[in-house]
């Protein structure tokens, strides 16, 4: 399948059909569509429905509708209760938006401020803790050296008594065991004077250990008290933001969303409303009939599957790409074209989102024939999906939908052929899957590849 780029930003009709449609050739399109999505062959043996059947499709479409309208009832219901609350105020809805807004954002000042602070006290916490680990370590080594000192001064004086001992007290002269006789001379006062220094020594050291311990502890502890404040301090930083800051900034953010979708409630109230009365109105002139009149129309062919799947194919690639209003994306079954909150893409979203919605549609239809059909091409080409796109300041890769619908296309071309042709200047800042196959065309016939059709070249760059 082939989307040119003069084709793929057009507004209407749909991209499934030709660019210029009149009544007769949109029944032949229809009819065309519809041998490709289910192969349909149309004679006529075809019977129309039964009014059981009618009954059956009526309740239906009437239980789907009113689960509709009952889900969508209680955001319709906080709508009001915001409306009521900013007229209490005096304001109108706009200004109560704004005024939310504002408050938001400074809730969100008040936190960005908290985490700074609460980043600032974590540093110095992995200060202090360093700091407090390495003062125990040398605490720890001041201890033992203490300890040494200790058992050196013991041991000396152990040795000094003996000296002593042994000025008063003769050696004996002879062995008490073999009887051998025994040299041995008393030990001088000069000997006694050189251990009492020593010992006197090791004493004084000791002392100067025992002054730096006490210092260390004292600094020590000093430490352990400023890392026990900034421990509290982000504690209290911690259950502020929890407790406080971030249910309020939740809170707030909750009744913007409300708030700012506030139109698009009512047109998707609005349009299920509308679409419950054409169902019933179909039904009814169903039921009326009195015949068949062998009109053919087309429509009335295609199985619900299709219109079901394409909408579910649409929403999902819209989500993938970040598309904010992917959840009230639709098929329309009128139109055969995508719609968001019962409006046309060029009505809802503009006409710089054309190309961008063509892509998507044409990726969806893509994807049913790849599944349903048996007719699928097998391969895909875009020229210039985001012909014309402007998304404004959505330029981070977690939120662009440019680099969103890249990296669906990078992920469904694993296991078929997608080709997309599309300006560079489009492509910057857009992040590209390692498995796509990039070609630059650089219109230089003596550089890479001149254009898409290899050995090709414009009339001027022929000679």
């Amino acid at each position: 399948m082939l989307v040119p780029e003069d084709q793929v930003g057009r507004p209407q009709p749909s991209i499934l059909f030709p660019k210029s449609i009149t009544l007769t050739t949109l029944t032949q399109s229809l009819s065309s569509l519809l041998v490709l999505v289910q192969d349909e062959k149309i004679d006529s043996s075809m019977q129309t429905e039964s009014a059981s059947e009618r009954r059956t499709r009526r309740k239906a479409v009437e239980q789907f509708i009113h689960q509709q309208l009952d889900d969508i009832e209680p955001r319709i219901k906080r709508l009001e209760e915001m409306r009521h609350i900013a007229t209490n105020e005096g304001k109108t809805v706009h200004t109560y938006l704004e005024s939310l807004r504002k408050e938001a954002l400074h809730v969100e000042r008040q936190r960005q401020t908290l985490l700074d602070q609460d980043a600032r006290a974590i540093s110095l916490i992995s200060q202090l803790n360093q700091q407090y680990e390495h003062l125990e370590v040398l605490i720890r080594q001041r201890k033992v050296l203490i300890s040494q000192y200790e058992s050196d001064a013991a041991r000396l004086d152990l040795q000094l008594q003996a000296m002593k001992h042994a000025r008063t007290h003769a050696y004996p002269t002879t062995c008490q065991f073999c009887h051998s006789p025994i040299h041995m001379s008393a030990p001088t006062e000069q000997d006694i004077l050189i251990v009492s220094t020593e010992i006197e020594h090791i004493h004084g050291i000791q002392a100067d250990v025992e002054t730096d311990l006490a210092i260390l502890v004292d600094k020590a502890d000093k430490v352990q008290r400023e890392l026990q404040l900034k421990q509290q301090q982000h504690r209290q930083n911690m259950h502020t933001l929890e407790s406080d800051i971030q249910p309020t900034a939740q809170h707030m953010q909750q009744d913007i969303e409300q708030i700012a979708h506030a139109e698009q409630l009512h047109a998707e109230y609005a349009e299920l409303l509308a679409l419950h009365a054409r169902f019933n109105k179909a039904l009814d002139n169903a039921d009326q009939a009195t015949s068949n009149n062998g009109k053919y129309k087309p429509r009335e062919y295609f199985q619900g599957d299709f219109r079901y799947s394409m909408s579910n194919t649409i929403r999902n690639i819209l989500r993938q790409c970040h598309f904010p209003g992917a959840d009230i994306a639709d098929f329309s079954e009128t139109s055969f074209d995508v719609e968001i909150a019962g409006y046309s893409k060029a009505d809802e979203q503009g006409k710089g989102y054309c190309a961008f919605l063509n892509s998507v549609v044409m990726l969806a239809f893509h994807d049913y024939l790849n599944k349903q059909s048996e007719h699928a091409p097998g391969w895909l080409l875009i020229d210039t999906p985001l012909h014309g796109f402007d998304e404004g300041t959505r330029s981070t890769e977690g939120s662009s939908m440019k680099a969103g619908l890249f990296s669906y296309l990078a992920k469904q071309a694993v296991s078929q052929q997608i080709i997309i042709i599309e300006n560079t200047n489009h492509m910057a800042g857009i992040p590209l899957d390692e498995n796509a196959n990039i070609v630059e065309f650089s219109k230089d016939k003596r550089s890479g590849r001149y254009g898409y059709l290899d050995g090709v070249y414009d009339v001027s760059d022929e000679s």
